[in-house]
């Protein structure tokens, strides 16, 4: 009999869960920076664009930084589990675009200012290289790496990336909780010039984030389970 109710119940959470297959949502960022040696880069090039440059760049050597937020999802469920991630940046090319590595990592940190202060919150840490990134935007999750090759104004990037249990937990409870996702995007290699658009770019979309989201049933759905949790038992005890 317990073989019976475990198969049934199998049975019919496969049926509720075929109905709630994995979803794909995606979202442009509200905001970005590029981190310089003096702090986010100033005027409205610092948000028009998103460069990654390492540390042979000298004074523009930097790491960008991207917030994400969660309502911008459309997300109309709580999320269960994520499947996969991808970060998506268009390149605006410039003269001294150079080709390089590129690494992505996700920061709890969502509080410490991206915008240009005095002192500036942010800076560029020449100590550890090839990033840039020091002890700041603590903790972080790294999620992946990329390669970035000059091509022309609007080619699109598709850095497909991976979660550890950690950093998964903490995603779903951004976007469950309708908070900030903070992307950081740092040098892979000390002579990388990696030129993106950002977030309020005139002409290219800034940078975008996609998520295969698996949500959680409805309500409406757990009843569906029970309903035929006992559909399946009646018939297999009239049968019996």
């Amino acid at each position: 009999m317990r073989l019976r109710i475990m198969l049934a119940l199998a049975l019919a959470l496969a049926m509720v869960t075929s109905a709630h297959a994995q979803i794909t949502v995606s979202a442009e960022a509200i905001n970005n920076a590029t981190v310089q040696p003096a702090g986010p880069r100033t005027g409205t090039g610092g948000k028009n664009f998103f460069n990654v440059e390492g540390n042979d760049k000298g004074r523009f050597a930097s790491f960008g930084v991207a917030d994400f937020s969660a309502s911008s999802f459309g997300l109309t469920l709580p999320v269960a589990d994520i499947r996969g991630i991808v970060l998506v940046l268009t390149e605006d090319r410039a003269s001294f675009s150079a080709a390089g590595g590129i690494n992505i990592w996700l920061t709890e940190d969502t509080t410490t200012s991206i915008d240009p202060g005095t002192p500036p919150p942010l800076v560029w840490d020449a100590s550890d290289l090839p990033n840039g990134l020091g002890s700041q935007l603590m903790p972080r999750h790294y999620l992946g790496s990329g390669t970035y090759t000059p091509i022309a104004d609007g080619t699109v990037f598709y850095y497909t990336l991976s979660l550890t249990p950690s950093a998964k937990s903490y995603l779903i409870q951004q976007l469950n909780n309708a908070g900030v996702i903070r992307v950081v995007v740092s040098p892979a290699d000390n002579a990388v010039a990696a030129t993106y658009a950002g977030y309020s770019h005139s002409t290219l979309a800034g940078p975008m984030l996609q998520l295969e989201l698996v949500p959680v049933p409805e309500p409406a759905s757990l009843t569906a389970l029970a309903i035929g949790v006992a559909g399946i038992l009646w018939r297999k005890r009239r049968n019996a």
